[in-house]
C-alpha cells in the first residue's frame, strides 16, 4: 500500500506593521543620545495637531515615563476643545497631563515688539521652563518639513550663516532640555502613521493664516519651489550642512575665549573660517544682529583707530590695540555733569558719580609746601578757580594745557599716552572751571594754568584748592 500523502498544510504568515515603530525608533535614538537616566520623566510638548499627536501616540506606549504638555493659546474659539482632545489623549494612554492658557498676547507689548509668534513662542517655552524645572526635558514633534522651513526663513531674513543650521536635534535656549526626535523625517511619514492607526488629531486654523510668514512659506513659497524645481530642498540641506561645519569651528573658537568673552582677541580672527561669521556668533551675545557682523569685522581691521566703537541697545564693542571689548550701556547712565559752588563759609565737599567720587578742600599752604604728585591727587590755585566748577565726561574735542608740557594737547592723546585702555576711556572725567576752562583730568594731568606758583614766596597769601579722586572700579 502505498502511504498517504500528507495534507497540504496552508501558513498564514503576518504582515502586520506597527506604523508608529519609526516614530519610536527616532525617539529611543534622541533619548539614548542625550543620556537622559532611566528613571527621568520626559514631557511631550501636545498642541493637538498632527505632528504632536503623532508624538504623543508613538511614546505613549513605550515604557511609561512620558508626560503631556499642553499650551491653549487663547488664539482662537475652539482653543479649548483642544485642550480636552489633548487631555482625553493623555488620560487614555494614562500619562501625566499639565496645561496652561496664555492671556494678553493679543495686546502685550512683546507682541508689539516682535510679532505674535515671537510672542507667543517666547510664554509657551517660560511655562514649559516653569513646569519642568531646570534639568527637565521636553521633546516636541519638530520634522523635516519645519527644518526647510527655517532655512527659508532664515534666507527671507537675511539670518547670520549660521543660522542655516536651523533646529538643533537638542537645545538648552529656553533653560531646559528640548529634543526634537524627527527633523529626519518628513511630515508625511507622521501622517501616514496616524491615518493607518486611525488616531485622530485637530487641525489649528491660525495655521492657515497668511498673517503668519511662516505660513505663507508653507503654503506658498513651498510650493511654488516644488513646481520650478523638484528636490530643491536637497540643495538648502547642504547649504545647512555646511553652515553646520562652520559654525562648529566657529563654537570651538569662541570657546576658547573661555568666561572672559567680553574681550576678543584681534588675532583670533586670523582663524576664523569666515570673521563676519564667527562676529556674529561673538556679537550676538552683546545684542548684535547678522547685519551688524561686517560692522564688527571692519572694529577689527589694522587701519581702524583706538577707541572707536559700535553699540547694540545693550553693550558697546570697543577697539583697543589688540583686541575687541564689549561693556555694557549702562555703564553712560548717570553720566551726567556735576556742577557745584560751595555754600557761604563751606571749605569742604564731595561730589559723586557711577564713576567714583571726588574729595574736595580748601586751604592755605604753609611755607615750603610742595603739591602731591599722586594721579589721584590734585592742587589747584584758587586764582584759577571760577566758580561754579564742573565735573563733567571727557568729550572728542576736549583740549587742556598739561602741566609740564608746552602748548595743549587733545584729552585723547593724553589718555592714549598714559595707555588708558578705549573700553575705560568712556569713565573719565574732566573738571573744568566756569569760563570751561580745564583744570584737571582726573586722575591723570592737571593743567598748567590750574598750577600753583612754586616756590611761594614767604608772606605770599594763596589759596589752595585740594581734591582728592577715589575710583569704582
Amino acid at each position: 500500500m502505498e502511504p498517504r500523502p500528507w495534507p497540504a498544510r496552508q501558513t498564514q504568515i503576518s504582515t502586520v506593521v506597527d506604523p508608529f515603530e519609526p516614530l519610536r525608533l527616532a525617539i529611543s535614538s534622541a533619548l539614548a543620545v542625550r543620556q537622559l537616566p532611566r528613571d527621568e520623566r520626559v514631557w511631550l510638548a501636545i498642541s493637538g495637531g498632527l505632528d504632536s499627536m503623532a508624538l504623543l501616540e508613538a511614546a505613549g506606549t513605550m515604557q511609561g515615563r512620558f508626560g503631556v504638555l499642553h499650551v491653549d493659546h487663547g488664539l482662537h474659539p475652539g482653543s479649548a476643545e483642544i485642550k480636552d482632545f489633548v487631555g482625553a489623549a493623555a488620560l487614555r494612554l494614562d500619562l501625566p497631563f499639565e496645561h496652561h492658557t496664555l492671556t494678553g498676547l493679543q495686546d502685550g507689548e512683546a507682541r508689539r515688539k516682535h510679532g505674535l509668534e515671537a510672542a507667543a513662542r517666547s510664554a509657551r517655552y517660560a511655562w514649559m521652563a516653569h513646569t519642568v524645572g531646570k534639568g527637565g526635558a521636553v521633546l516636541t514633534a519638530h520634522h523635516a518639513d519645519d527644518q526647510r522651513e527655517t532655512r527659508l526663513l532664515h534666507l527671507l531674513r537675511g539670518s547670520r550663516p549660521e543660522a542655516m543650521t536651523a533646529m538643533k536635534p537638542w537645545t538648552e535656549d529656553w533653560g531646559f532640555a528640548l529634543g526634537r526626535p524627527f527633523l529626519a523625517l518628513p511630515k508625511s511619514a507622521l501622517r501616514a502613521a496616524l491615518q493607518a492607526s486611525g488616531k485622530a488629531w485637530r487641525e489649528d486654523p491660525t495655521n492657515l493664516q497668511p498673517d503668519f510668514l511662516r505660513n505663507r512659506i508653507r503654503h506658498e513659497l513651498v510650493p511654488l519651489h516644488d513646481s520650478i524645481r523638484p528636490g530643491w530642498e536637497s540643495g538648502l540641506k547642504r547649504m545647512g550642512d555646511l553652515a553646520s561645519e562652520w559654525r562648529n569651528h566657529a563654537e570651538g573658537l569662541h570657546s576658547s575665549l573661555g568666561t572672559d568673552n567680553n574681550t576678543l582677541p584681534i588675532s583670533l580672527l586670523q582663524d576664523a573660517p569666515s570673521p563676519t561669521h564667527f562676529m556674529g556668533i561673538w556679537g550676538q551675545s552683546f545684542g548684535f544682529g547678522a547685519a551688524q557682523a561686517g560692522a564688527l569685522v571692519e572694529l577689527a581691521q589694522p587701519t581702524t583707530e583706538v577707541g572707536r566703537k559700535r553699540c547694540s541697545d545693550s553693550h558697546c564693542i570697543v577697539r583697543e590695540r589688540d583686541a575687541l571689548v564689549a561693556h555694557p550701556v549702562a555703564a553712560h547712565k548717570g553720566r551726567d555733569p556735576r556742577s557745584w559752588s560751595p555754600l557761604a563759609g563751606a571749605e569742604h565737599g564731595a561730589i559723586s558719580t557711577p564713576d567714583g567720587t571726588l574729595t574736595w578742600w580748601i586751604e592755605t599752604p604753609a611755607d615750603g609746601f610742595a603739591p602731591d604728585a599722586g594721579d589721584n591727587t590734585a592742587d589747584v590755585d584758587m586764582d584759577a578757580v571760577h566758580w561754579p566748577l564742573t565735573l563733567r565726561p571727557w568729550t572728542d574735542g576736549d583740549r587742556m594745557s598739561p602741566l609740564g608740557m608746552k602748548g595743549s594737547q587733545n584729552v585723547s592723546d593724553i589718555l592714549t599716552q598714559r595707555k588708558v585702555p578705549a573700553s575705560q576711556r568712556q569713565h573719565q572725567w574732566l573738571l573744568l572751571n566756569s569760563a570751561g576752562q580745564p583744570l584737571w583730568l582726573v586722575g591723570h594731568r592737571i593743567d598748567r594754568r590750574a598750577a600753583l606758583p612754586l616756590p611761594l614766596d614767604k608772606g605770599q597769601n594763596r589759596r589752595l584748592l585740594r581734591m582728592s579722586w577715589k575710583a569704582l572700579r
